[in-house]
């Protein structure tokens, strides 16, 4: 018997990977405005193997999760890019804010979401209008809306969506990569329970470490408020060369530059 809460037991490593194998989500409500955006952005963002979809496609959603067998309640955001990996349809996630630590450590860690701690708040005082905001540093740098001429009805909807990430490990001398990344598939099982349709509505604001802002809104397609759970599953599907994804590995992170051009690391 271990000595240390930090040393596991084998029945105990037995408990929690079967949590890291399959993570539940449960009790969440989610407002989810989808747009139309820039061909050529997309392309951009999007680290090969991936490849765009037949339509610059986005979706923001800010939700709430009551309760969940891995992380506990949190609230979160996400913004997902259409995108096809092997033929198949997908998304590709630019940013994940979450409201408690442990979120952001399990989801960074086990699948590489790009989680930040943030403030995100979900205002459902009305139904009929839905708002979502996202802050860090002081800054409102998400903002959606709703507008539902009805409050959600009963539905019992399933899904399955599949959703990429990049998964690597900055070499300790600060040089590229420990190793290769790799293009992780996380393979979203959802089940829905209450759902309305309606009209949404999209603030970006402009944020040095948060620059949603730079993926243009050229139409908003409409908005859903949801209530269901979410199950995933995970592998690995592909190993990627670190010279060609350098240029994105930084985009998870809060823009070191600024503290460089402050001075606080400059050369003694």
């Amino acid at each position: 018997m271990p000595r240390t809460r930090y040393v596991k037991t084998p029945e105990q490593i037995a408990r929690l990977q079967r949590a890291l194998a399959e993570p539940a989500f449960l009790r969440s409500r989610t407002l989810a405005v989808s747009f139309e955006t820039d061909r050529e952005v997309i392309a951009e963002l999007l680290p090969a193997p991936l490849q765009p979809a037949e339509q610059p496609l986005a979706t923001i959603a800010v939700f709430q999760t009551g309760a969940s067998n891995c992380v506990g309640p949190f609230d979160g955001a996400s913004l997902n890019l259409a995108c096809r990996f092997n033929g198949e349809d997908g998304l590709f996630c630019v940013t994940m804010p979450m409201t408690t630590d442990t979120a952001v450590i399990f989801g960074r860690e086990l699948y590489a979401e790009p989680k930040k701690l943030a403030e995100v708040t979900l205002d459902t005082t009305r139904l009929s209008h839905v708002r979502g905001t996202v802050s860090r540093h002081g800054i409102t740098y998400i903002d959606i809306r709703g507008t539902f001429d009805e409050e959600p009805q009963p539905v019992q909807r399933e899904s399955l969506t599949r959703h990429y990430y990049v998964k690597f490990m900055p070499s300790a001398d600060g040089a590229g990569f420990a190793h290769d990344p790799e293009l992780v598939q996380v393979t979203h099982r959802g089940q829905t329970h209450r759902l309305a349709r309606g009209a949404g509505a999209i603030t970006f604001r402009d944020s040095p470490h948060d620059p949603v802002i730079d993926i243009p809104v050229v139409s908003v397609l409409g908005a859903t408020f949801s209530e269901g759970e979410t199950r995933t599953s995970a592998k690995v599907v592909a190993t990627i060369p670190g010279a060609g994804f350098l240029p994105h590995a930084f985009a998870k992170m809060d823009d070191l530059s600024l503290w460089l051009e402050s001075g606080a690391l400059a050369p003694a």
